[in-house]
């Protein structure tokens, strides 16, 4: 016969890390990282352009359709790291932005884009899923 002891090894609590709420300061550099990272990749793209990314139209000349979809894509990238962000800070939102964020129409609503639609000023919208 064998004889079994078993002792239960406790593990030491770690004391659970207080989850501080984001504050409106935190919030606003956010938004202005956002916008900046927004203006500087489309003024990198626009570094990039040449006369035949541009076709004639009845209003002048404007960006051809892969051009066009590139500027929508760059929104479409920052809008989606925003998110991305908001979700991993989730535990730091309040109870209404958390809210906010189980619907991502109204999420981008909230970052501004009425209808989910960018205005480019460049003669074109975009929709942002």
């Amino acid at each position: 016969m064998f004889s079994v002891s078993s002792q239960a090894q406790e593990e030491p609590q770690q004391p659970a890390e207080e989850v501080k709420p984001l504050i409106q300061e935190e919030i606003k550099q956010g938004m202005a990282e956002m916008q900046q990272r927004l203006n500087d990749r489309i003024e990198a793209w626009g570094k990039t352009l040449t006369k035949e990314d541009f076709e004639w139209s009845w209003r002048g000349r404007i960006l051809n359709q892969p051009k066009r979809q590139e500027v929508c894509n760059i929104f479409q990238g920052v809008v989606n790291e925003t998110y991305r962000l908001a979700v991993q800070n989730k535990a730091r939102l309040s109870p209404e932005s958390q809210e906010v964020l189980k619907d991502r129409n109204v999420f981008i609503e909230r970052l501004g884009y009425k209808d989910n639609i960018v205005d480019t000023r460049m003669g074109f919208n975009c929709r942002l899923k």
